[in-house]
């Protein structure tokens, strides 16, 4: 193999080596900074509608202790416990008072369920795909190789590759006047 080809072959090894380490240090550090609930793994999370929550609605006060808005991942399951003394909806839940029932989540889009224990009448749901490991390496596969072109280019605008023994010509602009 030619001189010029193992020097490029060499240079092209190097930056590749040094485009998925940055990459991945890069991913991972945002990763880590920017971490939101749908890095985890699906469970089963519970809502409990407390007693007396259909008084405080029809106050038009917020009951404190549910949320306005959630965020689930796909896989997830919404139990609702009704503590309260009159039965209530969520969506297409029907929960009898002192009864509970369950949502699946199943598919990642935002919802918005009627809701008859929220003063606004309406909840909005969040489901997202989770974050796993597979989608972590899957993102650094698609940065690797954009990012290994840029520094292949501008490595060889910095520093050209030469062949061995063979003269590159330069120009003496001041001559050719």
């Amino acid at each position: 193999m030619q001189p010029i080809f193992m020097s490029i072959l060499r240079r092209l090894l190097i930056l590749t080596i040094i485009s998925v380490a940055a990459v991945l240090l890069f991913s991972e550090l945002s990763y880590r900074l920017l971490r939101e609930e749908s890095s985890r793994a699906p469970e089963t999370i519970e809502m409990i509608i407390p007693e007396g929550t259909a008084e405080t609605v029809a106050a038009g006060l917020p009951e404190p202790s549910i949320p306005e808005d959630m965020v689930f991942v796909v896989g997830d399951i919404l139990s609702v416990k009704n503590e309260d003394i009159v039965d209530h909806q969520l969506g297409p839940l029907w929960i009898p008072a002192g009864k509970t029932a369950s949502l699946p989540m199943g598919q990642a889009l935002n919802y918005a369920y009627s809701c008859s224990f929220r003063p606004s009448q309406y909840l909005g749901i969040t489901v997202r795909e989770p974050v796993t490991w597979s989608s972590r390496l899957g993102a650094v596969a698609l940065a690797a190789p954009p990012t290994l072109i840029f520094l292949l280019v501008y490595s060889l605008v910095i520093r050209p590759v030469k062949p061995d023994g063979i003269p590159v010509p330069t120009v003496n602009l001041a001559e050719r006047e």
